[in-house]
């Protein structure tokens, strides 16, 4: 067997993590390559223009949620590729959502070495891939974990243009970025006007909303368990939508709600399932799918479930 990695050098531990695996790699002389992307879309590219070459090798790719993103984008965005091709994944990044929930090694070599056993057994996972379509623009865009509005976007992105995100990535505190990027988010994220449909008449409407995730995994923002009950197998997204607190002694309360695990309690928290949403909202307001952001713009979007096979 052949393996292609490709690898995000400037997510979170990948450049570490590769020289660990490489060294192994050479030891037990295994037949490989690596590409590494040299910025953000390359790896969606790549799989996208050379999805049927990498197909007779086994893909491997090493970064973060948000290169997870990019990988699954670029094969399923492939509309000339006739079937789906498993690609196996190690986690490599800052926030590593995904590999929280799935409890994934952070040991590269024994990342492998599971890969690789599972290759040989012809055992993959289909995974719940989120599929969002602008309903005015017909794009579609795929998340893996989640996409969001509100004052988590604001913050993503707030931390994503951080000129300390890369310092704290090498010093092992990639999530720091976000914590410091929460604090700017407060100040600055206002009310906005939302709604969510579904298909079995399920509807949440509100001019107070301040946070809006569509998930296939229960986590967010490097480690927040904000949606407990979400399942990335079961074929339904989990929503949940938060109006934005009274003051700021209601904030602290809901936050510690979120981390005791019981925010579903308050009224300020609405939360639904279904295996599909309308999501529509009318002032500009920033999204991200899966930490990566998104200009602020208004929504009209339907999103919808598919699945992809991956090996980990």
């Amino acid at each position: 067997m052949k393996y292609r990695f490709l690898v995000n050098p400037v997510a979170g531990q990948a450049q570490e993590k590769w020289r660990l695996l490489k060294r192994y790699l050479t030891e037990q002389s295994f037949d490989y390559n690596v590409c590494f992307s040299k910025k953000s879309g390359d790896i969606q590219q790549y799989l996208t223009e050379k999805y049927e070459d990498v197909a007779q090798q086994i893909v491997i790719i090493m970064g973060g949620d948000g290169t997870l993103h990019e990988a699954i984008n670029g094969v399923l965005k492939n509309t000339e590729v006739k079937r789906q091709i498993p690609i196996a994944y190690i986690s490599a990044g800052s926030g590593n959502d995904f590999a929280r929930f799935y409890n994934l090694s952070n040991n590269p070599v024994v990342a492998f070495k599971q890969i690789n056993q599972k290759i040989k057994q012809q055992q993959f996972r289909l995974i719940d891939i989120g599929k969002y379509v602008d309903e005015r623009t017909k794009l579609i865009t795929y998340f893996v974990n989640n996409m969001g509005i509100g004052i988590d976007a604001m913050t993503v992105n707030f931390a994503n243009v951080s000129q300390t995100k890369r310092l704290l990535n090498k010093l092992h505190v990639g999530n720091w970025s976000y914590l410091l990027a929460v604090f700017k988010s407060l100040v600055k994220q206002d009310a906005f006007d939302v709604m969510i449909t579904t298909p079995d008449k399920q509807r949440i409407h509100t001019q107070k909303g301040y946070l809006v995730t569509v998930a296939n995994n229960p986590y967010f923002g490097g480690g927040v368990k904000i949606l407990p009950g979400a399942d990335p197998t079961d074929g339904i997204l989990d929503v949940i939508v938060v109006d934005k607190p009274k003051n700021i002694f209601r904030l602290i309360w809901l936050l510690g709600a979120l981390f005791r695990g019981n925010h579903y309690r308050y009224p300020e928290v609405n939360h639904i399932k279904s295996a599909q949403v309308i999501l529509k909202t009318k002032a500009p307001e920033y999204s991200h799918l899966d930490g990566e952001s998104f200009p602020a713009q208004s929504y009209n979007a339907q999103i919808q479930v598919t699945k992809y096979p991956l090996i980990f």
